[in-house]
């Protein structure tokens, strides 16, 4: 289990000295960029080779890792031209993970569009993640589906890996309390967790999500994948903020 930051809300505005300088200093191992958000750090599609060279340098010079590249892209249009832009938009981020060293790309399938049946979307969602995963062969970057909008549901986001069956494809799991089976995530998080390959974490202190359990499913599975912080909470300095939710995240694994 590695524990690393991902910018989507808390650090968005951090360039990437910031986060070089930051992250080591918090305990922290990885970084999640969050791309095609205009987010400080710069890391997207556009940064030409010498550019993704000079960046993958500093970060393995501070001996931070990039755990995954958060992308918008999702391939829950009934529109095969709308999926297939989206494709080939994943591809440009599986080569930029390459050159970054990253071995992950966060997508969607996210929902349901009104009066198509949701095993078609579960399939097309599928052949998506296929034809990305298929691109990503022997590039040692997976595809990551996130438990997301609609797909939150094991089944949606379980369903479309194994249509997709390719050993490029796998589950980012999104700690959501919707996952609860009687107060537990056991049930839900024993449904997929054979396919995950990255986490979310939200709100560590919230009472709402039981961390300790999924930090013990983990630890039981020898889950030896990254983790990222995806905190919402700004009050009192982001700095202060990661630097004790950090601290919160290594007590926690120590109690389990």
């Amino acid at each position: 289990m590695k524990l690393g930051l991902d910018t989507y809300s808390i650090g968005a505005d951090f360039t990437l000295q910031d986060l070089l300088e930051l992250l080591p200093a918090c305990g922290l191992e990885a970084v999640e960029f969050r791309c095609e958000a205009n987010q400080k750090h710069g890391v997207e599609l556009e940064m030409p080779p010498q550019e993704r060279r000079r960046v993958k340098a500093l970060l393995d010079n501070a001996g931070i890792a990039v755990s995954c590249l958060s992308t918008s892209q999702r391939f829950d249009s009934p529109d095969p031209k709308e999926r297939q832009k989206a494709i080939e938009r994943v591809k440009r981020y599986v080569d930029l993970a390459h050159d970054l060293g990253c071995p992950g790309v966060r997508t969607f399938g996210n929902d349901f569009p009104p009066g198509v049946p949701k095993m078609d979307v579960v399939r097309y969602v599928g052949e998506s993640l296929r034809a990305c995963g298929e691109y990503a062969e022997g590039s040692g970057v997976n595809i990551l589906l996130e438990m997301h909008g609609e797909f939150y549901y094991w089944e949606y986001a379980l369903g479309a890996v194994k249509v997709a069956n390719h050993p490029n494809v796998w589950i980012n799991y999104n700690c959501d309390p919707r996952d609860l089976v009687n107060g537990s995530v056991a049930y839900t998080f024993g449904q997929v967790q054979d396919y995950v390959r990255h986490v979310h974490l939200h709100e560590l202190e919230d009472p709402s999500f039981p961390y300790k359990e999924l930090f013990r499913l983990l630890k039981a599975m020898g889950y030896p994948y990254y983790l990222s912080l995806e905190e919402t909470y700004h009050e009192g300095g982001e700095r202060k903020v990661i630097a004790l939710y950090a601290a919160l995240y290594r007590e926690m694994v120590a109690q389990v």
